[in-house]
């Protein structure tokens, strides 16, 4: 029996790597690679970020197809000392690049020194959450920041996007279950949702973006015509900033009027740039006692006194970790938008999705 409602389609993990692995087949990618990217993409819909799910499969298909992206990139590094590097992406899509950089970086900090690895030629590299949790799994601090593909916000006061929404993630090792970790982009809204919600057909909230004249709209279509709005108003708009020219001025990625449209040009490749870096815990206290703390720490922030009607007070990155292990049993739920559109890529390549 389908678990599947009239809303939602529901597919289970494996069925859903499967399949974008053997649709990244048929545009060049190998089986390897496509596993690779794959777990990132899927591992967000487990999560709950649908933003930066399976939702963006179809666009990275597109650009491969049509020659903006290279399904069998050359990574390697062009500029490196023993704790930094500049890797070129060969204009490899961005989950693949994103690996191999944090993987470097944490080589590199194994002697116990921090290192940093900036990306030039890249692609959008969805869930930055992903990247910054592999560190904590060799009892580091891992940090990314990226500059997203599209330029859809505005510096303050502007009337022009010259910013993309850029988001950045950090992660802290835990002796429990699982991180702490922020990941959030810079607009009060990711872009992402705004994509699923005009797959749904569902508004949006009125401080998410404006439409095109600038005016605040709960229309989604009409939103990614115009521009998101940063966190935090002017402060957001910094943030935003910052974090581009973290994510490109250290490789020669493209910032600014540089950066093309992921959407609307396919053929272009983008030379999405990103940063990822790591501490090492050991270098700076017993990991032991980091642990100990991090538990207290934690016990603070959740047992303090609750607000009227709330039961329960999450950490960073808690609720995403109680959402993939329900996933995990139940099968992930993708809108009846978004699943008819996987459905009818992979027709184009006879590659069948089936529904738990």
């Amino acid at each position: 029996m389908s678990k599947s409602d009239g809303s939602v389609a529901r597919v289970g993990e494996a069925e859903l790597k499967r399949y974008c692995v053997d649709v990244l087949g048929h545009v060049g990618v190998s089986q390897a690679d496509a596993a690779v990217i794959i777990d990132n993409l899927v591992e967000a819909d487990l999560r709950g970020v649908d933003s930066h799910g399976v939702v963006r499969f179809p666009i990275y298909v597109e650009r491969l197809a049509a020659g903006g992206s290279n399904p069998r990139p050359n990574i390697r590094f062009v500029r490196e000392t023993r704790t930094t590097g500049v890797l070129d992406g060969d204009n490899g899509l961005g989950q693949l690049v994103g690996v191999r950089a944090m993987e470097a970086a944490i080589e590199k900090a194994r002697d116990g020194d921090c290192a940093f690895v900036s990306v030039r030629n890249s692609n959008h590299y969805g869930a930055a959450a992903y990247y910054a949790e592999m560190a904590t799994r060799h009892d580091m601090i891992g940090l990314t920041f990226t500059i997203g593909g599209i330029n859809h916000m505005t510096p303050w006061g502007g009337a022009e996007a010259m910013l993309g929404n850029n988001p950045f993630a950090v992660a802290f090792p835990t002796g429990g279950d699982f991180p702490v970790v922020l990941d959030m982009a810079c607009s009060v809204a990711a872009r992402g949702k705004i994509i699923v919600a005009a797959k749904d057909g569902t508004p949006i909230p009125a401080d998410w973006a404006s439409g095109p004249d600038g005016a605040p709209t709960t229309d989604p279509v009409e939103a990614l015509k115009g521009f998101v709005l940063p966190v935090g108003g002017p402060k957001g708009y910094a943030l935003t900033m910052t974090v581009g020219l973290l994510s490109s001025m250290l490789s020669g990625a493209y910032f600014g009027s540089e950066v093309t449209h992921m959407y609307d040009d396919l053929e272009t490749p983008q030379n999405i740039g990103h940063l990822f870096g790591v501490l090492p815990i050991a270098s700076f206290e017993d990991v032991g006692r980091y642990k100990e703390r991090m538990a207290k720490a934690a016990r603070d922030i959740c047992g303090v006194k609750k607000a009227p009607g709330v039961e329960r007070i999450y950490l960073p990155g808690e609720r995403e970790y109680l959402k993939m292990q329900d996933r995990r049993k139940s099968g992930i739920p993708l809108s009846r938008a978004v699943f008819a559109e996987l459905r009818e890529l992979g027709q184009r390549y006879g590659v069948a999705l089936a529904e738990a």
